[in-house]
């Protein structure tokens, strides 16, 4: 079974010196296409692979080996069992494994979708239909602007608001979030910069403070916090 855990490969964050050769090429208005098509086709793979952790806390986990030739099959978890006990099996390869060995392979590796997981659903789709450099620029500076989405309740009102609670940014780019997030603070933009990097880019730093300023009074007037997506939401 060793063997078949080797088959699980996770698309690695992009780093924070493609980041920066991608936005300093675009405030150059030189961008650079290559780059950002490297930079988009790994997001994408990352965001996929967050969904499929997701799905496979949900129950059903894609089989690696099968995904290698271009074949998508779900194996349904058998529940109830401990995860060293749970055998997962493949129906059309024998791919297999346990569940423990399986959760093994994307813990501490920044996979959880937490609150942001439409969020990486609508990069996949908006990066998919892009058609033109600038529509895949307004793409990747969208998602890596994201923040896990959180629900909390007002312990004097009972009320609950909607608050970004994380930055989404440390699960695509590499490094801990408080330096990634420095680190998107500081890129840079050009004077002929498409208007909605830079509306995208001050809306983030206010979210950025508001999530400061809530977290600072957690356990005062904020009680629990829950993850949501924007689809519970509705």
């Amino acid at each position: 079974m060793s063997d078949d855990v080797a088959e699980i490969r996770w698309t690695p964050r992009v780093t924070k010196q493609q980041i920066h050769r991608l936005y300093e090429s675009d405030a150059r208005s030189l961008l650079d296409e290559k780059l950002l098509g490297d930079v988009g086709t790994q997001l994408c793979m990352r965001c996929e692979n967050i969904l499929a952790v997701a799905e496979a806390r949900g129950g059903k986990i894609r089989c690696p080996r099968c995904a290698k030739l271009d074949k998508t099959t779900v194996i349904q978890r058998a529940r109830g069992k401990r995860p060293e006990d749970e055998t997962v099996k493949c129906p059309q390869c024998s791919w297999e494994t346990t569940w423990k060995a399986y959760q093994k392979t994307f813990q501490r590796k920044q996979l959880n979708d937490g609150g942001a997981g439409n969020e990486f659903r609508s990069f996949i789709e908006r990066y998919g239909r892009a058609r033109t450099p600038t529509d895949k620029m307004l793409a990747v500076d969208q998602v890596i602007h994201a923040f896990h989405v959180h629900l909390i309740k007002h312990l004097e009102t009972g009320a609950y608001h909607k608050f970004p609670a994380r930055a989404a940014c440390v699960n695509l780019i590499e490094g801990k979030v408080t330096d990634v997030v420095a680190f998107l603070d500081q890129l840079t933009y050009g004077d002929q910069a498409h208007p909605r990097l830079k509306e995208m880019q001050k809306a983030w730093r206010k979210s950025v403070q508001e999530s400061r300023e809530v977290w600072d009074d957690h356990g005062t007037v904020w009680g629990s916090v829950k993850a949501v997506d924007k689809e519970e939401q509705k």
